[in-house]
């Protein structure tokens, strides 16, 4: 046998026993998404709380959509819903799977559960808008009593919730054989106001609103711009309080915390507040006040404080409730529980 012969035979035997059998495997196109909502530095809710005996919204979701866009076109690629929900540190953490391949995508994640606002134009990045819709024409009379007709051209929005959100621009997804997991933060979109007036005559006062333009509509929350152009107004309920900070005995306050796209930035002359109140007698009485400087002020800038250095008068009506001549004025008071057997 010739040297030759085993050297070949050699090399073949070594190459056999380098040789080991393994299965064929697929890339796997699963990845995972896990996002922390941030409510720490939520002015009125989470901080910056002026009034704590006052009621405050809650940031609060169950589900989240998440968008996956071409960075290049902008559109829709593929979307999914994560609920998987943990508490981690006293933060909110909702995590789930979506499948995708290979590239490099755009990520856009938000809270889904807003009874309020409102998303639509979700196929295209660039063109996806958070929202609110008008109140209806009942509404508009109860907030605005005789300024109606001076409220014609304007647009009342309800305050919109909370939208929390999260954006990845051109995240890179590798090839991969193991589950791969995109971690992100989500946090608000929207502004979160108290608002309070010093009141004289607060034993008149049966119930109080207040309505507020020169705000932003809506939010293109992919790109965090503000839309502007036509301007909006919110309404909402004002509720008696006191403020200890203020000089001498009387610590009446009618106040509110109210929800905003945002202050628009330009908006001067049209920025008003108008308060409501039908008094114990059953008659409107309003008041209207530029907020320009006020917006302007420390408070406003850093913690989103409202704080009107002024004194509204409720009027003494001719009839107040109780007195001769008052007439009936029915009044919705908080449900009462009631326990008992019903036969049937």
């Amino acid at each position: 046998m010739s040297k030759k012969f085993l050297l070949a035979a050699a090399i073949i035997c070594t190459a056999l026993c380098g040789c080991v059998r393994r299965p064929l495997e697929d890339m796997m196109e699963k990845i995972a998404i896990r996002v922390d909502v941030d409510v720490k530095a939520v002015s009125n809710v989470t901080c910056d709380v002026y009034n704590p005996k006052v009621p405050i919204p809650s940031v609060n979701t169950d589900m989240m959509r998440v968008m996956v866009y071409d960075p290049k076109s902008k559109n829709l690629l593929t979307q999914s819903f994560i609920s998987n929900k943990t508490i981690e540190n006293g933060d909110q953490v909702l995590s789930g799977t979506l499948n995708i391949s290979y590239g490099n995508y755009d990520f856009l994640v938000y809270n889904f559960d807003t009874p309020t606002t409102q998303v639509s134009n979700e196929n295209n990045e660039e063109s996806i808008i958070g929202y609110t819709t008008e109140i209806p024409a009942t509404m508009r009379t109860r907030f605005l009593g005789t300024k109606a007709d001076e409220y014609d051209n304007v647009h009342i929005n309800y305050e919109p919730d909370h939208l929390m959100v999260a954006r990845e621009h051109n995240l890179r997804v590798s090839p991969r054989d193991t589950l791969v997991v995109i971690r992100t933060t989500a946090n608000t979109v929207v502004d979160t106001y108290y608002i309070q007036i010093h009141v004289e005559g607060m034993q008149y006062a049966s119930s109080a609103t207040a309505i507020i333009n020169g705000l932003s509509p809506s939010n293109h929350f992919a790109l965090n711009e503000r839309t502007e152009d036509p301007t909006a107004a919110v309404c909402f309920d004002m509720v008696k309080s006191t403020d200890e900070n203020l000089a001498g005995d009387n610590k009446d306050v009618l106040c509110a915390v109210f929800n905003t796209f945002g202050k628009i930035p330009e908006a001067t002359s049209n920025l008003h507040v108008t308060f409501n109140v039908v008094d114990t007698g059953g008659n409107l009485q309003q008041k209207e006040i530029n907020l320009d400087r006020i917006f302007k002020t420390e408070d406003a800038i850093l913690h989103h404080w409202l704080l009107i250095d002024e004194t509204w008068t409720i009027q003494k009506p001719d009839h107040p409730s109780g007195e001769s001549g008052g007439g009936f004025k029915p009044v919705v008071d908080d449900w009462e529980e009631e326990h008992g057997d019903i036969i049937l």
